[in-house]
């Protein structure tokens, strides 16, 4: 995806500068690349430990507590995801009645890379409750 974001920009470059001819699709392409990049690598690539958190009084309590402590707060995520997926799912059916400017792509398509980031943090989530990260707040 990043790749097609940025091969977009270049042919943007290169069709405004050096022929003198801007193509607005280039432009809608690296936009929903970019919505698709966000998403992806927050759900796929960003480790769970590396999000922002705030722990101000759970490093003060014993390992097990602590433990505890972090597959409850993954739990909460889960869940609030988990609760969230209807209303998405909802969402890109109702928005696949409308289509991008240029490319005429349903915005239900251009947004489902939310659904499926989604599912992925309920999953990522789950799997760090029952596996918890080597090195982690939890430990």
């Amino acid at each position: 995806m990043f790749a097609v974001l940025f091969l977009s920009l270049v042919a943007q470059v290169v069709r405004r500068f050096v022929f003198g001819a801007p193509a607005a699709w280039t432009e809608e392409l690296a936009t929903i690349a970019f919505v698709w990049v966000i998403f992806w690598g927050t759900a796929f690539s960003v480790p769970l430990p590396a999000h922002v958190a705030v722990d101000l009084v759970v490093p003060r309590f014993a390992p097990s507590i602590r433990r505890a402590l972090y597959a409850l707060g993954l739990a909460a995520l889960a869940l609030c995801f988990l609760w969230a997926l209807p209303g998405i799912a909802d969402y890109l059916r109702f928005m696949n009645r409308e289509r991008t400017p240029v490319l005429e792509l349903p915005f239900g398509a251009v947004y489902s890379v939310f659904l499926a980031a989604a599912v992925m943090v309920i999953l990522r989530s789950l799997a760090a409750i029952i596996r918890p990260p080597a090195r982690s707040d939890a430990a």
